[in-house]
């Protein structure tokens, strides 16, 4: 019976196209961004989860600057604040970026509270993945440590660990193949039979 691999030790096939960085598994990306590229097979537009928040903060930090010298031209802008959805604090115009402050108010959130979220959700995600992969990991050993555990259980364990490990390496999700069972098959419906089974030929 196999072993499930350990893909800490594993080395994937994307490239990020601005660090550079080589054979980087697949959790290194974004879903959007790999769904891209499966599209696209376009190496140079790979980016990887580093890189990309790097950008988004780079163009924060741009919007801000933006913000600053406009309201420095517009000192009115800072007589209307807003209170955070997130830390409900009372903040100035300056502290939300335009998308957010064009939201009602009540559901805007400033852009530390949305810098700390898109962080939060990061993080969840990669812990979410590996949590899934830990516990299909102990699930196998469970039952392989446990006397009345089928070989058919067991098989079905080191399938779903497998599936796991190897969407965190390609970032492919597994695809259920579809069978014809006896008794039910496509060409038996083609010749007339309407779908009867060769066990049951003679027999009614």
């Amino acid at each position: 019976m196999s072993t499930p691999v350990i893909t800490s030790k594993w080395a994937g096939n994307f490239d990020c196209g601005l660090c550079d960085r080589k054979r980087l598994m697949a959790n290194e990306f974004s879903k959007a961004t790999l769904a891209t590229f499966f599209k696209t097979q376009n190496r140079e537009e790979l980016k990887c989860k580093q890189c990309t928040s790097k950008e988004e903060q780079r163009k924060r930090t741009v919007a801000c600057s933006k913000i600053e010298r406009k309201t420095t031209h517009a000192a009115h802008d800072e007589n209307e604040k807003r209170k955070c959805a997130s830390c409900n604090h009372l903040l100035p115009k300056s502290s939300f970026n335009f998308n957010q402050y064009k939201k009602p108010e009540g559901k805007s959130r400033c852009r530390s509270c949305v810098e700390e979220s898109v962080k939060d959700d990061e993080i969840k995600q990669k812990m979410n993945g590996e949590e899934k992969i830990d516990m299909a990991r102990k699930m196998v050993e469970d039952l392989k440590s446990s006397k009345s555990a089928t070989t058919r259980e067991i098989v079905v364990a080191e399938s779903k660990l497998a599936a796991l490990e190897a969407e965190k390496i390609t970032g492919l999700k597994p695809v259920r193949m579809g069978g014809r069972g006896r008794g039910r098959s496509g060409g038996s419906k083609r010749n007339g039979r309407g779908g009867s089974g060769r066990g049951l030929k003679g027999k009614i």
